[in-house]
């Protein structure tokens, strides 16, 4: 699993809840996955580079070791690394954004 580093509490619960039956780094990106799937997050708005777009869904995919964002700008698609994007979006959304960047170590893009 990846590090954590030192954060709310709440974001600890939200990941020690979505990770609960996950025995390696792929099944953790799955928990993940899902969660953002029962929350009904998508679509919603965001912002990459400054440019407004359209998250469509995110998904462990590629081979890659991150969530990827499934974007929509100016008509066509994009593949994004769902870390590269800062969500506009509502509560539940932004919660687990939060919560999987506190799971990854990572810090806002616009930070």
């Amino acid at each position: 699993m990846s590090p954590r580093h030192p954060a709310a509490p709440e974001l600890d619960e939200l990941i020690a809840d979505i990770l609960t039956d996950a025995y390696d780094h792929d099944e953790a990106l799955m928990g993940f996955e899902n969660a953002f799937d029962e929350a009904g997050c998508f679509p919603c708005p965001g912002t990459v580079i400054g440019e407004d777009i359209e998250i469509l869904s995110v998904a462990a995919s590629n081979g890659r070791q991150e969530l990827i964002a499934t974007c929509r700008h100016a008509g066509r698609q994009h593949q994004i690394a769902l870390l590269d994007i800062d969500v506009n979006a509502d509560q539940s959304a932004s919660r687990l954004l939060a919560t999987y960047r506190h799971w990854t170590g990572a810090e806002s893009p616009t930070t």
